[in-house]
């Protein structure tokens, strides 16, 4: 068993890419051979990923480790084109080799597919019948999926929370003394785009301040809207208690989480959290909106509601000093993809797609790219 994992790799931070680079790690201490395909084209070069820059260049690298004997996992949001695209051309390649898998991992994917035009929704469809198996991170994903036409026992509904590896967290040094002079300390993870809820944040931080007034919101992430979100800190006068330290790696990351006093997932759409399981592992109260999966020890709010999200920030600064978890085991979750792999490559995928017309489809997609 070889496994192509395919979606992007840190940096930036973002919850797919830390879930692959997490899948990487655990993969290959589980002995398994694995390789990462990044997709960003703005990447690095790096020894930890394959990049690419182009359709040519990724249809070339997907069909020689299908020869190869690869099984190729793919790990997409699934709420725009390209994603959906990148998914038919991997499934296709797919085909020629030891079978593949797909994970959806975007809550914004229902409302992509259900709301668009039919050619969305028949897209999809496509790709999804070149995979042996397609894992939904949320039930709503799984039901929009199967509403499509895909059969439900090549669905699973696993969360992409992954453990991170028991290690000693050190926040970074620049941070350590803003950390000190602020409490109680708020944390989040996100991307600067509007579903990600970075106005909701700093109109409650804003109220907080009032009962709170060293209350300090950390919020790690980067994205299109940055320069937006640092000029909104400064005109709004939080600037004394909102600190933006751009991306951060994964370990400073889940150091300054475990620094925090509560962890805020402000989202108005989401799929399944990794940044909240992380929290929740690490000991840390969570306050997060009631989209998506969430799991049972998160208190949720109203997504979109201020003032749901003020209160229920105070209700757990006033709750009891937490006690600190045991990171949790990925055993269930790599057996239960282990299984998956298997059946990835005994089945061979394609569901009734012949070779010749497979090769017809990747030629049509790669040509004049």
């Amino acid at each position: 068993m070889k496994i192509l994992l395919v979606g992007p790799y840190p940096p930036p931070h973002g919850g797919v890419s830390v879930h692959v680079a997490g899948a990487l790690d655990h993969l290959r201490r589980a002995g398994i051979p694995c390789r990462v395909l990044n997709l960003n084209r703005s990447a690095p070069e790096s020894e930890r990923y394959i990049r690419v820059s182009n359709v040519r260049d990724l249809a070339a690298v997907l069909l020689r480790h299908a020869r190869a004997g690869w099984t190729t996992h793919v790990n997409t949001n699934g709420h725009n084109l390209k994603s959906w695209l990148v998914a038919l051309l991997c499934g296709v390649a797919g085909r020629f080799g030891a079978g593949s898998l797909l994970t959806l991992h975007s809550g914004m994917a229902p409302a992509y597919l259900l709301g668009g035009r039919f050619w969305r929704r028949s897209l999809a469809w496509s790709a999804c019948t070149f995979y042996s198996r397609i894992i939904c991170v949320n039930r709503e994903i799984e039901e929009t999926i199967a509403s499509l036409g895909i059969a439900r026992e090549r669905l699973a509904v696993i969360s992409a929370f992954l453990p991170p590896a028991p290690q000693k967290l050190v926040a970074p040094d620049a941070l350590q003394a803003w950390i000190r002079n602020h409490t109680p300390l708020l944390s989040t993870a996100l991307f600067y785009r509007p579903e990600y809820g970075f106005e909701l944040l700093m109109e409650a931080v804003a109220q907080l301040r009032l009962r709170y007034p060293n209350l300090g919101c950390l919020v790690m992430g980067s994205g299109e809207q940055e320069t937006e979100a640092r000029n909104l800190v400064r005109k709004t006068g939080l600037a004394a208690n909102v600190l933006l330290p751009g991306d951060v790696s994964h370990e400073s990351c889940l150091a300054l989480i475990s620094l925090s006093d509560i962890f805020v997932r402000p989202t108005l759409e989401d799929g399944d959290s990794i940044s909240v399981r992380e929290a929740i592992a690490l000991g840390v109260p969570v306050v997060a909106s009631d989209v998506g999966a969430r799991p049972p020890e998160a208190l949720l709010f109203k997504a979109g509601n201020t003032e749901d999200l003020v209160a229920k920030i105070e209700s757990c600064l006033g709750m009891a000093q937490r006690g600190r978890n045991q990171t949790e085991s990925p055993g269930p979750y790599l057996d239960r993809l282990l299984e998956m792999y298997t059946a990835a490559v005994t089945r061979k995928n394609g569901y009734g797609y012949e070779r010749r017309t497979c090769a017809r489809i990747f030629r049509q997609m790669t040509n004049d790219k």
